[in-house]
C-alpha cells in the first residue's frame, strides 16, 4: 500500500527536529558545510517548505474557479490568469506564509549552535543572545533589553504587512 504525499508529510512532522541534529551535523561536517550559513538555510527551508506549501495549497483551493474561468473566456492565457487574478487574490496567504517562515527562521535555535558555533561572525541573533546570557557579569536588564530588541523586527514586519493581510482577507472576489 503506497503512502500518499499528505500522509508522508504528516508522518514526517511526528518526529521532533532534534532527531535530525546529529545526522545533519555529521553530514554537513563530511560535506564541508559545517560553520557555513548555507547549511543552516538549507535546514530551515527543508523544515518549513512542507508546511508552507500545504498552507498555500489549502488557500489556493478556496479561490473560486469561476473567476479563472471568466478570465479564460475573456481571452486570458494561463500565465495571465495566474499573474493578474490568482496571485493578487492569494497575496494575503502568501504574506502570512512569508511572515510565518520568517518568524521560524528568525527564532531558530536548534541547528544554529550545531552548524555555526565555530564562526562567531556568522552567529544568528538568538545564538548571540544566548551566549550573551551565559556570561556572569551581564545584568538581567541588559539581557531582557536584548530579548526585546530581538523581537522588534518581527513586530515591525507584522505591522508593515497588517494592512495588506486584513485588506486582502476582507475583500470579496465575487459578487452575488
Amino acid at each position: 500500500m503506497a503512502a500518499t504525499p499528505e500522509a508522508a508529510r504528516r508522518g514526517a512532522r511526528l518526529f521532533p527536529s532534534i532527531l535530525l541534529a546529529v545526522p545533519l551535523s555529521v553530514f554537513f561536517t563530511r560535506v564541508g558545510l559545517r560553520g557555513a550559513l548555507p547549511a543552516l538555510v538549507l535546514v530551515n527551508v527543508s523544515q518549513t517548505v512542507a508546511v508552507a506549501i500545504s498552507m498555500l495549497r489549502n488557500y489556493f483551493q478556496t479561490v473560486p474557479a469561476s473567476i479563472e474561468e471568466a478570465a479564460a473566456v475573456d481571452g486570458a492565457d494561463r500565465s495571465t490568469i495566474m499573474r493578474r487574478i490568482t496571485l493578487p487574490l492569494a497575496m494575503p496567504a502568501i504574506l502570512s506564509n512569508a511572515l510565518f517562515v520568517f518568524t521560524i527562521a528568525w527564532n531558530e535555535f536548534l541547528f544554529a549552535p550545531l552548524f555555526l558555533v565555530d564562526g562567531r561572525s556568522r552567529w544568528t541573533v538568538s545564538l548571540g543572545l544566548s551566549q550573551f546570557a551565559g556570561s556572569i557579569e551581564i545584568p538581567t536588564t541588559a539581557l531582557m533589553a536584548g530579548s526585546v530588541i530581538l523581537t522588534v523586527p518581527i513586530v515591525v514586519l507584522f505591522f508593515a504587512t497588517e494592512r495588506l493581510l486584513t485588506g486582502g482577507l476582507t475583500a470579496g472576489a465575487e459578487k452575488g
